[in-house]
């Protein structure tokens, strides 16, 4: 019995799931300027990390490893937010918020922070719509999208 609480995580074949959050687009907005305007800049250094999609990238770094990566528009409003933490060889996607178009999918985010990292792996709890966007990223053939595997310690891991 010992044994089975100790390791009850190699006993999980999948995700543990969470409910998804039903938010309007102008709930998700009010969410993304919080965090961007007031939270992150409490939390980290801003760091610009140049032009993508028609956006600027914006990175808020913690002492701690952690970062807060924003697409921001040509108004200064952010429109996409990913807060990462160093897991492995690469970093884990926490929290994640996007709006509606802008002319990029939350996929093409994960990719880029592919790019920026190596490796990129799923949370260890993650809501329908968030194994919705490890199931695309498998489609696209750019990079390689492992499914949640004792090895990634039951999460997605996406690498080039």
């Amino acid at each position: 019995m010992k044994l089975l609480f100790e390791n009850w995580r190699k006993y999980l074949d999948e995700v543990e799931r969470f409910p998804d959050i039903a938010t309007s687009q102008e709930d998700i907005q009010q969410s993304l300027d919080y965090f961007y305007q007031e939270h992150a800049p409490k939390m980290g250094q801003r760091e610009n990390l140049g032009d993508w999609k028609g956006h600027a990238m914006v990175k808020f770094g913690l002492s701690n490893g952690e970062a807060f990566f924003f697409a921001v528009d040509n108004e200064d409003s952010a429109k996409a937010y990913v807060a990462a933490a160093p897991f492995k060889e690469g970093y884990s996607v926490g929290n994640v918020r996007k709006t509606k178009g802008g002319g990029f999918y939350t996929t093409d985010l994960y990719k880029w922070l592919v790019d920026k990292f190596g490796s990129l792996y799923s949370d260890a709890k993650q809501t329908t719509a968030g194994e919705g966007i490890w199931r695309r990223l498998q489609q696209d053939p750019e990079i390689t999208v492992e499914e949640p595997s004792e090895e990634t310690e039951m999460r997605w891991r996406a690498s080039k």
